[in-house]
């Protein structure tokens, strides 16, 4: 029984459902609490989504993410590796949650959710790669 799977996904939204899938049949092998696979395949969806939405390629680049999914001392540990320019997500970017949801400007409240439900992140750009490590402590 693998403690981990690795994928690289095709640079199409339409890849977000076997992902979820996959994380799906992984939390319920290795009897993850139904919230950290949930929050897992949350941090996935807007992650991913934000790379193929909002992530810049250089020209003739083709776009690659692979996911990795591990469970390492009783922590579900969650790597998203992707070729699009530097961008590190871990720095703090202020969503106002406070305002008015009307009054509030589009945009950083997926990121900072991501950020919040995880019990550690880290990022590294290494190699023409970003790469973002999310730690989710299980009981």
């Amino acid at each position: 029984m693998s403690h981990k799977f690795n994928v690289t996904l095709q640079a199409q939204l339409k890849e977000l459902r076997t992902l979820a899938e996959m994380v799906e049949a992984f939390g319920a092998v290795h009897e993850l609490p139904s919230r950290t696979t949930f929050i897992i395949n949350l941090a996935l969806d807007e992650l991913i989504t934000n790379i193929l939405v909002h992530g810049a390629f250089d020209e003739g680049v083709e776009p690659t993410i692979e996911v990795e999914l591990g469970l390492h001392n009783g922590t579900a540990v969650l790597t998203v590796e992707s070729n699009d320019v530097e961008f590190d997500p871990t720095e703090d970017t202020n969503p106002d949650t406070e305002s008015d949801l009307l009054a509030r400007g589009i945009g950083g409240l997926g990121l900072h959710l991501v950020k919040s439900q995880a019990s550690r992140s880290s990022y590294v750009y290494v190699n023409g790669k970003n790469r973002l490590t999310l730690e989710y402590d299980t009981p």
